[in-house]
This record gives C-alpha cells, structure tokens and sequence, in this order.
C-alpha cells in the first residue's frame, strides 16, 4: 500500500503538469487529452499544492536538485516503488548524475530498507542503461 501511495505521490506532480499542458495545447478539434491519475481528478485542488509542494522540495536550494532526485531514488527503493525510483532516476540523469552516484545512493536505499528492495534497485539497472550511463 505504501508503495501505491509513494507511487501516486511522484507521479501525479508529473501528471498534473502534463495535464495542463495538454490541454492548453489541445485544439477544438484535437483529440481527448490522456485520462489523468484518479487522484488528480477527484482532488484537483489539492493535488496543484501538491505538486507546488513537490516542485519546492526536489527543486534548487541549499541542497542541489540533483542530489534531492538521488534521495528520491534511495528512498524508493526503501518503499520498493519502481515507478517512482524510474522516475527519480530518470530525473536525476537529466541532472547530471553519474551512474556512480547513483548506485550508491541505490547501496543505502537497499541496506536501510533491506533485501525486499532488490527488485527495485535491480530495475534500476534497466533505467541506467536505457540512459547508456557508464
């Protein structure tokens, strides 16, 4: 259950903000905008401070974004939440993580949280070479 909710929790900032762009470019004669997450739909309200709550928290600070997107991956690995470690890796490569780093960070994930996230961090294998990291 709590991997749904982490989840939900990464990938409905990323739907929101998806949603709104398609529908600020959808035409009159454009086809229907992808169905949006369930949770967006029933909650908008509270999912737009969500995902303004999201944006501050993983964005620049004192911390760099990039080691926020390695905190990511590592605590979803501890919640074992594939899609939310693909999505925090794929934004952590796009800041310019290393495949050192993120291993790593992949290595606490696993021991804090134990052997049950090896399912997880093996994905995240697949995730780095789609990324061709070395």
């Amino acid at each position: 259950m709590r991997a749904i909710i982490w989840r939900n929790l990464a990938v409905a900032s990323l739907l929101s903000a998806l949603a709104a762009a398609a529908q600020a470019a959808a035409a009159p004669s454009a086809p229907a905008a992808p169905p949006q997450d369930p949770i967006v739909t029933n909650d908008p309200a509270f999912m737009a401070v969500f995902a303004d709550q999201y944006r501050s928290a993983f964005g620049e600070g004192a911390i760099p974004a990039k080691y926020k997107q390695l905190s990511g991956a590592t605590l979803s690995v501890v919640v074992k939440c594939e899609d939310c470690l693909r999505y925090h890796l794929q934004q952590a490569i796009k800041l310019g993580a290393t495949r050192q780093e993120i291993v790593e960070a992949l290595r606490i994930g696993l021991l804090t949280g134990g052997s049950a996230g090896m399912p997880a961090m093996g994905a995240a294998y697949g995730v780095m070479d789609e990324a061709k990291l070395k």
